[in-house]
């Protein structure tokens, strides 16, 4: 399986292997261009989803930007933050659709986050930039056992994540790591997911009931029932701060939006990919900023969609 291991890392090109595979697919567009929900004329902002974020910190108010953003550019109808006083303004002023709530967080009201986010929304992801909280495991502990919706985990969450607690949520869960938050959250080496990657992915998702959305090169998303999907969009323009946090903002639109949790992450990923090489098209790799993936979201989903 090494053609196989080096076409997800990037290294090969080639992807003639995959006929072999039963369980295994690549997400091209006529897999993804019918799942986005159609908008009916007698709809309303209710009808697109609510989408709950538990994001951002002092130092890293624009990983909760770039959520947000990112979701209500994948057509969420309302987008709701739950951020620290210390980056309100920043927030408020970079995402000037999106709700804000703040919290202290020398002192975390947990009565609010309940009635604030996750009473409030179909979906809420947690995890982006929230490296400067010193709490924040008692945050994600909280959400993984309290929040009754679809729950979507990114970085710091990654960070702070104790396996034992993934058993506490019963709603569908997302965690989307890069390979280096993968290695910690297992305790092993970097080396360990260079081989053998299909199967190691497999059966994390199948042994804790997540999906797993592990960013890289070829992002791949391993489903509970054992399918694997590798994406075919994305360059590596798109290794830049930020980019994970767009993919969070637009796997929980997606999913909040009510598609099936498998094909909203099979979508998300193919988008975000898309409009980064949308973006390298205008603007060259090199230049690539993950606001910039926030931006051409629109038109991949244009191209996406058509016909």
């Amino acid at each position: 399986m090494k053609d196989l291991d080096n076409y997800i890392l990037g290294i090969k090109e080639e992807a003639d292997i995959f006929s072999e595979l039963d369980n295994v697919r690549l997400t091209k567009l006529d897999d993804v261009k019918n799942i986005l929900i159609k908008r009916s004329r007698n709809s309303h902002k209710g009808t697109y989803g609510k989408a709950g974020f538990v994001s951002g910190s002092k130092g890293m108010a624009g990983a909760c930007v770039l959520n947000l953003n990112g979701a209500l550019r994948c057509g969420s109808g309302l987008v709701k933050a739950f951020i620290p006083e210390e980056i309100y303004y920043v927030v408020e002023s970079m995402s000037l659709e999106a709700i804000t709530c703040t919290y202290d967080a020398d002192n975390i009201s947990f009565e609010k986050l309940q009635r604030e986010i996750i009473d409030y929304s179909d979906v809420v992801a947690t995890g982006s930039g929230c490296t400067n909280i010193n709490n924040y495991s008692d945050i994600l502990n909280y959400l993984l056992k309290k929040c009754k919706k679809p729950l979507v985990i990114d970085a710091e969450g990654i960070n702070k994540l104790d396996l034992k607690n993934l058993k506490n949520h019963s709603q569908p869960l997302v965690l989307t790591p890069h390979y280096g938050e993968m290695v910690k959250l297992l305790n092993k080496d970097m080396d360990y997911f260079k081989t053998d990657i299909i199967k190691k992915s497999m059966e994390f998702s199948m042994d804790y009931n997540v999906y797993l959305l592990l960013k890289g090169a070829r992002t791949l998303i391993a489903c509970p029932d054992g399918k694997i999907y590798i994406n075919t969009t994305g360059n590596p323009g798109m290794a830049t701060a930020g980019s994970g946090d767009v993919l969070t903002g637009a796997a929980a639109s997606l999913i909040g939006q009510g598609i099936k949790t498998e094909n909203a992450l099979r979508a998300a990923v193919y988008l975000h990919g898309l409009a980064g090489d949308i973006g390298a098209e205008i603007l060259g790799e090199y230049s690539l900023t993950s606001g910039d993936l926030v931006k051409f979201l629109p038109y991949a989903i244009k191209r996406m969609t058509a016909n």
